[in-house]
């Protein structure tokens, strides 16, 4: 269980916020983060993996602090950055001498994911090209068996196949227990995987729920021709994409997240928040968004 509470965050320099009344319940599960450039996706991800603490309010997973200092707190989470780098001569000999603090790792699945990319973890890592490198970090990593994983842009580097072997191994890796937050601009890449999102814009949090939150109240439908029900819709080639309210009788449709995040960036995004508001849910919803927001 991860819970923000009304967390501030702002770098000197700017002064500005770059994170500001974030408030949000997260269960376990696979989650979304999404937002524009700039938008705060990574100080948040710093803030919930321990390497920033916040300037107002408080983080905890599973009631520890993820700042903590204590060894035996240090091995809940692991941030994977999208430029980080690893040292060491391979991925097998960092995961040797880094795994020891992580009391969950799997050697087991380890070596099933680097398999599952088709290395064999002793290559050099500075022989390596950019998209093998990340592979080989995320077989590592998705092996760690942390509390809370947190991936920056996953797929950035990856080539067609790595990205479905991806999603094969996230659907595999993430336990009943473990938390996986994933910030990415690439929405539809592992869509069908989420159980939930967060979504931020300029700073706020305007909206966090789980798909079974979303799907209960919205419908995503596909048509030739715009309905006339629909809250938003984009009209593409020989398709339109709508978002219309659910209603008892209809059966629960998949949710479209990429079109969810548009259409809460658009002028119709007040009345989209206004449905999927609800004190059911596993989440805390903030509405405290910029008075510009959807103009």
């Amino acid at each position: 269980m991860i819970e923000i509470n009304d967390i501030e965050f702002s770098y000197r320099r700017s002064g500005a916020p770059a994170l500001d009344g974030i408030t949000a319940r997260i269960e376990p599960g696979i989650h979304l983060l999404a937002g524009e450039n700039g938008a705060g996706k990574t100080t948040l991800l710093h803030l919930l993996s321990g390497v920033s603490r916040p300037d107002k309010g408080s983080i905890s997973i599973n009631g520890k602090n993820p700042a903590s200092t204590d060894v035996k707190d240090m091995g809940r989470t692991f941030l994977l950055e999208e430029s980080q780098t690893f040292p060491g001569q391979s991925i097998r000999q960092f995961a040797k001498l880094h795994s020891r603090f992580y009391p969950h790792f799997s050697a087991e699945n380890f070596i099933h994911n680097l398999s599952a990319f088709g290395l064999t973890g002793d290559e050099a890592m500075d022989k390596l090209s950019l998209g093998n490198r990340k592979k080989s970090q995320l077989a590592y990593v998705l092996a760690l068996g942390v509390d809370v994983l947190l991936l920056d842009e996953p797929t950035n580097a990856l080539d067609i196949e790595g990205r479905t072997t991806l999603r094969k191994i996230i659907g595999r890796s993430v336990g009943e227990h473990q938390s996986l937050i994933i910030s990415t601009h690439s929405v539809t890449e592992l869509e069908n995987l989420y159980d939930g999102a967060l979504m931020l814009r300029r700073s706020h949090l305007i909206y966090a729920g789980t798909a079974d939150d979303v799907s209960s109240r919205l419908s995503f439908t596909v048509t030739r021709m715009p309905d006339p029900e629909a809250i938003y819709k984009e009209i593409q080639v020989g398709r339109v994409l709508n978002i219309v309210p659910a209603t008892d009788e209809a059966e629960p449709t998949s949710v479209n997240w990429r079109l969810l995040y548009s259409a809460l960036h658009s002028p119709q995004g007040e009345d989209i928040l206004m449905i999927l508001k609800s004190p059911i849910t596993s989440y805390c919803i903030s509405t405290d968004y910029p008075q510009e927001y959807g103009k």
